[in-house]
């Protein structure tokens, strides 16, 4: 019964480890640990984040209670290190782990990076930032629940605007309207779909050509087009930041991470020697 009592009960399971923290509190009770220090710059610290929260000075008995919180929970927090609260905890273990992660980015993304590290980046990988291709286009359309064949209705449009007719004159409204300056391949994937952007890239400049879309078919011309360009570096500049930002980051966790491998490293016992040669490999 006691057994089963045990495995049955989770209230009984609290209070069996209410009472083991309770035995090793009282055997520590009368240690004596290393004071919380104390001293003019943490007082005025959280004077400052009081007075933040409240936006007002805060009295001095205001800031006695804030520190006075502040103590008590690091009290908790080195009396639950000391009883090994934090072991084989996994969300204790992930979180302290993200949080030294964030502690070595910090680290390395303490110098911004000025004009000539920028301008370095965007000239490493120009593709990266290099602006699509923009088209200009006139179109018209021949609507799909106007003709039962619209594709038909579209070859002949076709026919007469190559004979030098009017497009303002021809076709069926259209809700995105009849002409667009430049604008990269996505917008107009975005208005009338993936083929009909697709099919912009085979058309010559000036001459009428088909192509089909979610609502008909469509006579388009294509007016201009702008090649792609790397932009100027102040357009680029955020961009860039960022960019130089996230690797620093990355490296500094990198260069962490292999610090901490040379500091403790790998004890291989019984492991396949493949595995072993993959775990070394990777932590090169």
């Amino acid at each position: 019964m006691p057994g089963r009592l045990l495995r049955s009960e989770p209230l009984v399971h609290f209070a069996v480890l209410g009472l083991a923290i309770f035995g090793v509190h009282a055997a520590r009770a009368g240690d004596r640990g290393e004071a919380l220090a104390v001293d003019a710059a943490r007082v005025d610290a959280t004077a400052a984040e009081l007075a933040r929260r409240l936006a007002r000075a805060p009295a001095p008995a205001e800031v006695a209670a804030a520190l006075v919180t502040e103590l008590d929970e690091e009290r908790l927090y080195r009396e639950a290190l000391a009883l090994g609260l934090d072991r084989d905890d996994p969300i204790v273990r992930r979180r302290m782990i993200q949080k030294l992660r964030f502690v070595h980015e910090d680290l390395a993304a303490d110098d911004p990076p000025g004009d000539p590290e920028l301008a370095a980046l965007r000239d490493a990988d120009p593709a990266r930032y290099k602006l699509p291709e923009r088209v200009a286009l006139t179109h018209v359309l021949a609507a799909r629940d106007r003709h039962p064949d619209p594709e038909a209705i579209a070859r002949a449009l076709q026919a007469r605007l190559r004979a030098g007719a009017d497009p303002a004159a021809l076709g069926d409204p259209c809700v995105h309207g009849r002409r667009f300056g430049p604008r990269a391949p996505a917008a107009f994937a975005g208005m009338f779909g993936d083929d009909f952007a697709a099919a912009l890239s085979d058309m010559s400049e000036g001459t009428w050509n088909l192509a089909a879309s979610s609502l008909g078919w469509h006579v388009v011309r294509v007016d201009e087009r702008a090649a792609g360009a790397v932009p100027e570096l102040a357009a680029l500049r955020p961009r860039l930041r960022a960019d130089w930002e996230a690797a620093r980051r990355e490296a500094g966790a990198r260069a962490a991470i292999s610090g901490l491998r040379a500091r403790w490293p790998a004890a291989l016992v019984d492991v396949d020697p493949a595995v072993a040669a993959a775990i070394a490999e990777a932590e090169r």
